[in-house]
């Protein structure tokens, strides 16, 4: 359907052409054409062409041009413009241009525009940072030469 508003629940996938919003469950996969809010679980992946908020857990990965709020992936989680908190087993990720606002906590935190906040990771890559990585190899691309890569922490200099 275009629009789904409530409780939206499919044993294999749930969708809409639009927005869906609500409680969302798909036993594999969430997906809407725009916008995908509220809690949002799926076994699999949960994503939305415009933009994901709420709470969002996914089995493998969750992402849109837009996510807001607390997303966990198990693998990855990533989009153009990403707010708040983000947990992934493999990878947070922002695309070039793109900007991280909040704290995200993954084995490799790779944005390639900018990150404001706190990025937790055993590598962490960003372009310019106004915060802060914690990690064991911490990038950041905008700095003077020798204090791109880091050790321990990282911020812009």
């Amino acid at each position: 359907s275009r629009n789904a508003r409530g409780i939206n629940i499919g044993g294999l996938g749930a969708g809409a052409g639009q927005d869906m919003i609500g409680l969302n469950i798909g036993g594999f996969g969430l997906g809407a054409g725009e916008r995908l809010a509220g809690i949002n679980i799926s076994g699999f992946g949960a994503g939305a062409g415009k933009r994901l908020t709420g709470l969002t857990i996914s089995g493998f990965a969750a992402g849109s041009t837009e996510v807001v709020g607390l997303t966990i992936g198990g693998f990855a989680v990533g989009g153009e413009f990403i707010k708040g908190i983000h947990l992934a087993g493999g990878m947070v990720h922002v695309v070039r241009g793109g900007q991280m606002v909040g704290l995200a906590v993954s084995s490799f935190n790779y944005f390639k525009g900018s990150q404001n906040g706190l990025a937790i990771g055993i590598v962490n890559y960003a372009f310019r940072v106004k915060g802060v990585q914690i990690g064991l190899v911490n990038i950041v691309r905008d700095n003077p030469k020798h204090l791109r890569v880091l050790p321990v922490m990282n911020t812009s200099f």
